[in-house]
């Protein structure tokens, strides 16, 4: 049992670290040098979804997801409500709904925006790389989109991220 919650709190933390962490770059650096770029910014997202970015997201987000909860049967006792309302079981709760939440933002809202603009990229690109005004609007409405959800996903890592780390000094 030892091995399996060590193997589990590194996939879950190392997990942790590579989803917030990519989430919060994006967020404060790509998206806005991406803007920057002005029209060579379009080009620059087709590239990092070419470079696979959201699959990268999906499987660091869903091993995550899936060490945390095995982690946390196993550290509650099978869901024992005598340790999810101590101080930690608070903690380590808000951080997993939190967390779990960002997965559903990413899962049904973000991931089919990336999908559609990998669609779209590929489309103007086969056409000989100038969109249309149709695509060009499309392109900057999902892309306006993502942004939004993106900050809110970035807010809500960060609050899950602080929740986890310091849960197991949560005391009352």
């Amino acid at each position: 049992m030892t091995l399996l919650v060590l193997v589990l709190r590194a996939l879950h933390v190392v997990g942790g670290v590579l989803w917030a962490g990519s989430a919060i770059f994006y967020f404060l650096f790509i998206e806005p040098a991406v803007k920057g770029a002005g029209p060579a910014g379009p080009k620059v997202m087709q590239n990092l979804l070419a470079r696979r970015y959201p699959l990268f997201m999906n499987v660091v987000s869903g091993l995550t997801v899936v060490a945390g909860l095995w982690l946390f049967w196993i550290v509650s006792g099978g869901l024992n409500m005598g340790w999810i309302t101590s101080g930690p079981g608070v903690g380590f709760t808000l951080g997993s709904v939190v967390a779990l939440v960002v997965y559903a933002i990413g899962f049904f809202m973000l991931r089919p925006r990336a999908d559609r603009m990998g669609q779209l990229g590929a489309a103007i690109g086969q056409a000989g790389g100038q969109p249309t005004p149709d695509q060009a609007a499309e392109m900057h409405r999902l892309n306006e989109e993502m942004a939004s959800i993106g900050r809110i996903d970035a807010i809500l890592l960060t609050i899950s991220l602080l929740a986890m780390a310091t849960a197991r000094y949560w005391v009352f």
